[in-house]
């Protein structure tokens, strides 16, 4: 997949292009029911898929007080995309001057200059152009003008509510991984690196890989079964997100205990898939209850995950 970053970089020469605009975070299973429309609608013109995409997050722009963590790093995206088939990313600065054109000077800049798109698809509820004043019918009459193709894309729905990256940032808020799977169609997953500890994990017999997370959102606090991926093999593993309140002052941490494994994974890169949410985080009064409630967690882990 190849990515610009202006529509400037483009010549008008992409064969039949059929694009979709979004942020595209977390590429959800609403987000991969419209790429695999684009791809089936390109395939009989020997035609290119496009996403118009924008860093940064618009909201980071327009309400930053309120702009939401994104579930997936770049490098993430990236690579679910390119996985879905796309064939050219085109990922434009988001500015207040690109917010304030009206919805003509938006397709003209966007969607004609460079690109010269053959057909767009959005859903019913897509709004852009200054004060979100386009909609799906004004896309349609500027297509009609301009010579390319307005399609809507219905949503996906699961127990009748739109998918959307606002209900998988909801629920892993709630620390529910496997309604967030189910939106997502795949685990949730973190990525990030392996690094030193305080060792506290292997003087209880429960030795841990402590990450510093790449991702803005990490599911909420508590003990998860997870599988964590080295040299993309699934390492079966517990994994506490919180702040271990049975140390007093040790600050927030995501630390994870492999199963059966006695390998060294510091200064690795790695990805963490979580499963189920087994409980809350607790405070213990002791270490022995401490190392007590973590042998009845890689029990729990064991029978959840199959190892």
């Amino acid at each position: 997949m190849k990515i610009v970053y202006s529509t400037d970089d483009l010549d008008g020469s992409l064969p039949y292009p059929v694009a979709a605009v979004g942020n595209f975070d977390g590429v959800h299973l609403g987000h991969q029911r419209i790429l695999a429309t684009l791809k089936e609608r390109a395939m009989p013109h020997g035609g290119t898929v496009v996403v118009i995409s924008f860093d940064p997050h618009p909201q980071r722009v327009l309400h930053p007080d309120t702009a939401p963590r994104l579930i997936a790093t770049h490098k993430q995206k990236v690579a679910w995309l390119e996985e879905a088939g796309v064939d050219l990313m085109l990922e434009l600065p988001f500015t207040r001057e690109l917010a304030a054109l009206t919805p003509a000077a938006f397709v003209e800049r966007v969607l004609l200059r460079g690109l010269q798109v053959a057909e767009i698809h959005i859903g019913r509820n897509f709004r852009f152009g200054h004060d979100r004043a386009g909609n799906f019918e004004t896309l349609e009459e500027l297509g009609r003008r301009h010579g390319f193709t307005a399609m809507a894309v219905a949503g996906v729905r699961q127990d009748g509510m739109r998918i959307s990256s606002s209900r998988v940032r909801t629920a892993l808020g709630a620390g529910d991984v496997e309604l967030a799977a189910e939106l997502l169609g795949r685990d949730e997953e973190l990525v990030g690196q392996v690094v030193p500890g305080n060792a506290r994990g292997r003087i209880l017999g429960f030795p841990t890989a402590n990450l510093t997370v790449e991702n803005e959102l990490v599911p909420f606090t508590g003990v998860y079964a997870t599988h964590l991926l080295v040299d993309d093999e699934p390492l079966p593993a517990v994994t506490n997100i919180g702040s271990r309140p049975t140390f007093p002052g040790a600050g927030p941490a995501v630390e994870t205990h492999i199963l059966d494994y006695q390998g060294d994974l510091y200064g690795q890169r790695i990805r963490l898939r979580f499963t189920r949410r087994l409980r809350d985080e607790q405070r213990f009064a002791g270490l022995e209850e401490l190392k007590a409630q973590i042998a009845r967690d890689v029990t729990a882990a064991r029978k959840v995950l199959g190892a």
